[in-house]
């Protein structure tokens, strides 16, 4: 299993507002699905990213959130 890593909070605040797309499928979001950095939040010792996806069939918002690992292994920024 791969190490979690949090963002720091300078590295969590640079990314908020930026555009991402998945690399992979998973929960409900195809692969390729773009997306918004919403927010960083604290979490334990570090924090995590919300990432809003553009998904307007589905009605209403879908935010997850992702480690900086997951992030760097997951999505790519556009």
């Amino acid at each position: 299993m791969p190490e979690r890593v949090l963002f720091d909070e300078a590295g969590a605040a640079a990314q908020v507002g930026r555009r991402i797309k998945t690399l992979v499928e998973f929960s409900g979001v195809p692969q390729g699905t773009t997306g918004r950095v919403l927010r960083a939040d604290r979490s334990e010792d570090g924090f995590t990213l919300a990432i809003e996806w553009d998904l307007p069939e589905r009605g209403k918002p879908l935010v997850d959130w992702f480690t900086r690992s997951e992030f760097t292994r997951f999505l790519t920024e556009l």
